[in-house]
């Protein structure tokens, strides 16, 4: 699972650098679909780390980051560069 927590943090890492380098002249709708696509990839394995089982410390950080991810409340605390 640890190489699982390295690829989320580098997917959500991408993700915010797609999601910040949107232009500001873009309509709603394709703010939402530009999000969605950009935020996908990590997705998918906050997914896949939430259906594996968790059994050390690291695992069940791992873990929290990803259903934080899947919650949408993982920037809200979140320092720059860390994994939760």
């Amino acid at each position: 699972m640890n190489f699982l927590g390295m690829l989320l943090q580098q997917a959500m890492l991408y993700s915010k650098a797609k999601i910040d380098a949107l232009p500001d002249d873009i309509s709603v709708d394709e703010e939402f679909a530009a999000i969605d696509a950009a935020s996908a990839p990590a997705f998918a394995i906050a997914e896949t780390i939430s259906s594996l089982p968790a059994q050390s410390k690291t695992e069940i950080r791992i873990k929290a980051t990803a259903a934080a991810w899947i919650d949408g409340t993982y920037w809200a605390d979140v320092e720059p560069g860390t994994l939760n």
